[in-house]
């Protein structure tokens, strides 16, 4: 056959008027011939297609396609077969096709790089499409008939398996009587009931002869009412059955009778059931009941018993005692509606469903009781089961906790005010010990001068720490709301500072301080206190502040006040943190240099002598100006004593 380069007009016409689409496009996919078969189905002249590359006829989502897939395949394998495509024709409309393409061989002779073009055929695919839709939708839909099928026969097995299971495990045995000849049959495992081996044969008779005597007119009577047609009522019964091994059995026989068209009997069946052990636990537990009433009835705590409702179903008597209504308006009525605050209402709720939910709890809570007392009290709530293990009710046993909270808060505030004079002890005698300490070792090598400078700082180390362990009964005091005391005389600011200075930094010989003064430093205070709020605050920058920049103190003596200053540089106090440090035991421990024992008591003193001293101590800290305290005090006294 001709090709249609050789101007065969056969060949010419084979190739525009193929069944399927011709293209022929450059290696980048820029159309270089196309047949009028595919000027037809996508509406564009040969014109207007030739130099349009092939991808731009595609939709969006078979471009991404001819991108990621068509291109690489074409290059690695040098075709691509039945690839389905969107093209978009010229009026808009999309045409399903499936295509093949595949590459020339290079010319012989042409460059290297060069590449050879591509031989595109394209075939319409609606009608594919539409019936693979057909055959898909065919074909899930049995998928879907064959799987409900397997369903309904897995359903079908499995109540019959559940059935049974249930039968077996309930210990329930079937009989049933054809009530038109009158015959009885009993399963195998009825023999179990009789005391009789598991293989024999129960016969109606034997079944009959081993009912009690005392039970069989109530018996009678409940199968003649289930079998009549004018009752139809249900079959129900328990009765005992004096077995064959000598052991009294309590059953449960439940049943039904089935009627014809006419309303004869035709049919009875029913399920025998052991419940010997059921009635006996129920037994046992109504003398526990009883024996419970008579504890909690006796009882001086609040015993109380919850449904899953949150309400009373059971109060003892002592509730009347604190509450001064009776028990019975409480009974039937849900916690919520006792008469106690919201808060407490919401912990009640969540403590009950937390037992309802298996969970032991103890709640604590104050009610005022009747006379208008405001008491504490302490709950237990624990689930109680039945003999299945249910979760039934929820038990509540509330005692009065006033005088042992009372106690246990005494005790807590002893064993507080211990440690914290422990503290103290550690904390303020630590500077002193340490200037006697390091004094005495200056002692050895120093000269007659240095040697006096030295002993006289001892002597005055030893002496403030003397005064500070008498002063620990002022913090007692302190602690216990009566506040420190103070003795006021006239001192000299500017040189208390300066001397306490000099104490502290024998401790920091390789830290700088600069020491500002303002005024004639003059003024009424407890100089030994004083001391205290500088060895405090200093250590307290000292500890906290950056290591290479100096800490400033200032102290001035304005016309109404004495004020002292102590400034750090380094990382700012957390606001959360500035508005509790003066209480004791606060410490700003993540800031604080390694090696550093605080015990948190140091800026709690400062307060308690500024108020002692009718004065107040406040602080500023921030990023960029560091961290300052600043202590204001009365230059002529306030208060205090």
């Amino acid at each position: 056959m001709t090709s249609p380069e050789d101007g065969s007009g056969d060949a010419l016409d084979l190739y525009e008027l193929a069944a399927c689409g011709l293209l022929t496009t450059a290696a980048d996919g820029t159309i270089q011939r196309v047949n009028r078969t595919m000027c037809g189905w996508t509406g564009f002249t040969a014109a207007e297609l030739l130099g349009k590359r092939f991808q731009d006829l595609l939709t969006m989502g078979s471009k991404l396609f001819h991108h990621t897939h068509w291109m690489p395949l074409l290059q690695m394998q040098g075709s691509v077969a039945e690839v389905q495509l969107e093209v978009v024709r010229r009026d808009g409309r999309v045409l399903p096709v499936l295509v093949n393409a595949a590459r020339r061989e290079a010319r012989a002779g042409a460059a290297p790089d060069a590449r050879p073009p591509v031989d595109v055929a394209v075939f319409i695919a609606t009608d594919r499409r539409k019936y693979e839709r057909e055959l898909l939708f065919a074909r899930r839909r049995a998928e879907e008939l064959l799987a409900s099928e397997r369903q309904a026969q897995e359903a079908r097995a499995h109540a019959e398996a559940r059935l049974r299971l249930a039968l077996d495990s309930a210990r329930l045995c079937l009989w049933t009587v054809d009530l038109r000849t009158g015959a009885r049959h009993h399963e195998r495992d009825v023999a179990a009931l009789l005391g009789l081996p598991p293989s024999e044969e129960v016969t109606p008779e034997a079944y009959a002869a081993c009912i009690h005597l005392e039970d069989r007119a109530a018996e009678a009577a409940a199968y003649a009412a289930a079998i009549d047609p004018g009752r139809r009522v249900t079959y129900s019964v328990e009765y005992r059955l004096l077995g064959h091994d000598g052991v009294e059995r309590i059953v449960r026989s439940t049943g039904r009778s089935f009627f014809d068209e006419d309303g004869r009997p035709v049919h009875f069946s029913g399920v025998l059931e052991d419940v010997t052990d059921r009635r006996r636990s129920e037994d046992a537990v109504r003398q526990r009941e009883s024996e419970f009433r008579t504890l909690a009835e006796n009882s001086p705590d609040v015993i109380a018993r919850f449904d899953r409702a949150r309400r009373f179903v059971y109060l003892s008597p002592a509730a009347e005692g604190l509450t001064g209504k009776p028990v019975v308006d409480f009974i039937g009525k849900p916690i919520d509606q006792t008469g106690m605050a919201s808060a407490d209402t919401a912990a009640w709720v969540a403590a009950i469903d937390e037992a309802f939910a298996g969970r032991h709890g103890t709640l604590a809570f104050t009610y005022e009781v009747h006379g208008g007392h405001p008491r504490e009290f302490q709950t237990q709530l624990v689930p109680e089961r039945n003999t299945r293990g249910e979760i039934v009710t929820v038990l509540g046993l509330t005692r009065d906790v006033t005088g042992l909270r009372q106690q246990e808060r005494e005790a807590q505030q002893r064993a507080l005010l211990a440690e914290q004079l422990i503290g103290i002890v550690s904390h303020d005698l630590r500077n002193p010990l340490n200037a006697v300490l390091l004094g005495t070792q200056l002692l050895e090598d120093a000269d007659a001068e240095l040697q006096r400078v030295t002993a006289s700082r001892i002597a005055a180390a030893a002496h403030r720490a003397n005064r500070l362990i008498t002063d620990l009964l002022d913090f007692t005091q302190a602690r216990l709301g009566g506040g420190l005391r103070v003795a006021r005389r006239e001192i000299h600011l500017h040189e208390v500072a300066a001397d306490c200075l000099d104490e502290v930094m024998l401790a920091w010989p390789a830290r700088q301080v600069e020491h500002r003064r303002t005024g004639d430093g003059l003024g009424l205070a407890d100089a030994d206190r004083i001391a205290q709020i500088l060895t405090n605050l200093l250590n307290n920058a000292l500890t906290y502040g950056t290591p290479d920049q100096p800490v400033t103190v200032t102290t001035a003596v304005l016309p109404g006040a004495l004020e002292i200053q102590v400034h750090n540089a380094g990382r700012p106090i957390p606001p959360e943190l500035q508005a509790k440090i003066f209480e004791p035991m606060q410490r700003g421990g993540a800031q604080a240099r390694p090696g550093s024992r605080s015990v948190g008591l140091g800026l709690y003193i400062v307060r308690e002598i500024a108020s002692a001293h009718g004065g107040r101590v406040s602080v500023r800290s921030t990023e960029r100006e560091g961290t300052t305290f600043v202590v204001v005090l009365p230059r002529a006294g306030g208060a205090g004593g």
